[in-house]
């Protein structure tokens, strides 16, 4: 019966999968807001203080209410209810990023509201446990300290194995929805062990309840989408979705909602996205490259385009998400070719033992995320040791020319000046200096320093079909950047997503993002809240009569 006392066996068990689970709910969690709100620092930021701040605020809660009633029943109701709590975060997820997305708070303090919303309740709960496991363990106050040790030992180490069991077994094996579905699961099935079997039956009912709306609505992704969903899937790094559009007769590569790579379903190689076509000037810096190394792959359209190019060139692709590089090969054209080498890895780690190349391109940032450690001076210092005397290193940039906008690609001009003597810039949209958009940054080895007409001249002697590179040439920035900061990113301070944050808040509209709406009905979502409440209402009435004998 539940209103008798769990053996210590039975509390601590529960103990531990409480600690598994609230690990594992705050890193699926990353997973959940990261496609309307990127993978920044902001994300992780809320996710660890939303905790952090609820198991507190539940530890307080269940200290107070441990002392007025240590009953096994509550206990399991805790788990109960949190286990509820957790299955309806798929469903009531899609309208609540939706609600917090329209209310205009941004990409920075957005992931808060959105944490408090998703997780705030059922973290208080589970905080709950560890300081009412302690009242009903403790036979006397002479053994409180060692009761109370041993528990929090316990739910420690819950959280340890949530932490690795989540990292390395469920993220990569299955989606978040059923991720977040299990946890609730797991919660409600070691708090019913000690219930009657009229009990139990109206638990399971209420599980089979909170299940099917999600059966209903299918399992569909948390964002609406323009086009057809060809594959969608959470990867160790990001939510990837590649989208079909008949209309335009593109293929597009989306990670955590912004777009990576395009390409035409007619296998054509030429750049749906015009910044990647910059690339090619690198090879106005030095015709004679042969020798060249993308850091990131994305949908290989550059390195495609290079080998269509440029006969004598080889390319190595870095790229740091296996999932990527695999959904590259089966849906983007990739095929194995004796003049492309692909490395699944992180790019600085990659720069230890690699060789020297004549072009590096740097394409692994995004609008809402950049990847610091690929930014700073050390990596630059780095890069330089690996670059051909005549080398030229592109860099993608998302930013404008002046202004709040502008903050990171100053820095950054700051950073790679200090390593590499000539900087160049390339806008890629317009001259409009306050207008956001791709930049192309190109530094080279080489002291000497080109100007529009060498780069035009180049052009010319060197034409490639289907680029337009004396067009491009004649979109080299000319004037001096204006900065009244010398900041110089390091691996000690690199305030990136700070610097970023700007951008994300500001208009941007090449290749254009995954439109965030809700794809349940509210009705359905509704339906489930209050069906749930009477029941554990219900529940919690017979709870109230069992114990009260």
């Amino acid at each position: 019966m539940m209103g008798k006392r769990g053996s210590v066996w039975g509390i601590r068990f529960n103990v531990f999968v409480s600690g598994a689970v609230v690990m594992a709910l705050e890193l699926v969690g990353s997973r959940i807001l990261a496609p309307v709100f990127g993978d920044s620092i902001f994300v992780w930021g809320a996710l660890i203080g939303v905790v952090m701040a609820a198991l507190s605020l539940g530890y307080y809660v269940g200290g107070r209410m441990a002392d007025r009633r240590p009953s096994y029943g509550v206990f399991s109701m805790i788990l109960i209810s949190a286990g509820v709590l957790i299955m309806l975060i798929p469903l009531s997820s899609p309208f609540i990023l939706e609600v917090v997305y329209l209310s205009g708070v941004g990409d920075r303090y957005g992931p808060i509201l959105a944490s408090l919303l998703l997780l705030a309740a059922p973290t208080i709960l589970l905080g709950m446990i560890s300081p009412y496991s302690v009242r009903m363990s403790a036979e006397s106050i002479f053994n409180l300290g060692g009761i109370s040790g041993s528990l929090y030992s316990i739910s420690t180490a819950g959280s340890i194995f949530g932490t690795f069991f989540t990292v390395f077994v469920l993220i990569p094996s299955f989606g978040v929805r059923q991720i977040v579905f299990s946890l609730g699961v797991v919660l409600i099935a070691v708090a019913v062990v000690g219930m009657t079997l009229v009990e139990k039956g109206i638990i399971f009912t209420l599980m089979l309840v909170l299940l099917m709306p999600s059966l209903f609505a299918g399992g569909g992704p948390f964002l609406g989408i323009s086009g057809n969903a060809v594959i969608r899937k959470d990867t160790p790094y990001s939510t990837l979705t590649v989208i079909d559009s008949e209309a335009k007769g593109t293929r597009t590569m989306y990670l955590n909602n912004m777009p990576h790579s395009s390409m035409y379903l007619n296998g054509s190689n030429r750049a749906v996205f015009r910044y990647t076509d910059y690339f090619n000037v690198a090879f106005l810096f030095n015709p004679e490259a042969e020798r060249v190394l993308f850091i990131g792959g994305g949908g290989f359209s550059g390195p495609k385009q290079f080998l269509e190019h440029y006969p004598n060139a080889t390319v190595d692709v870095v790229e740091i998400d296996p999932d990527v590089v695999a959904v590259a090969q089966d849906y983007f054209g990739v095929t194995d070719d004796p003049r492309m080498r692909t490395f699944t890895m992180d790019g600085r780690s990659f720069l230890r033992d690699a060789g020297t190349y004549d072009v590096v391109v740097l394409d692994a940032y995004s609008k809402t995320y950049v990847p610091f450690h690929l930014m700073t001076l050390e990596f630059f210092e780095s890069l330089d040791e690996h670059l051909a005397p005549d080398g030229v290193v592109v860099s993608n940039l998302i930013s404008s020319l002046i202004g709040d906008t502008s903050d990171l690609l100053k820095a950054e001009v700051n950073t790679i000046a200090g390593v590499l003597p000539q900087v160049y810039l390339f806008p890629t949209r317009s001259g409009q200096l306050s207008l956001l958009q791709n930049i192309i940054l190109v530094a080279t080895k080489s002291p000497t320093r080109f100007d529009e007409a060498d780069l035009m001249e180049a052009a010319e002697a060197h034409p490639v079909e289907g680029v337009p590179l004396q067009r491009y040439a004649d979109t080299l920035f000319s004037l001096e950047l204006a900065s009244d900061s010398e900041l110089v990113l390091t691996d000690d301070y690199a305030p990136a997503e700070d610097l970023l944050n700007p951008i994300t808040a500001a208009p941007f509209e090449e290749g254009s993002g995954l439109v965030p709406h809700s794809t349940l009905n509210p009705l359905w979502i509704a339906g489930a809240w209050l069906i749930s409440l009477a029941s554990l209402y219900f529940v919690s009435t017979r709870l109230r009569s069992v114990i009260e004998l």
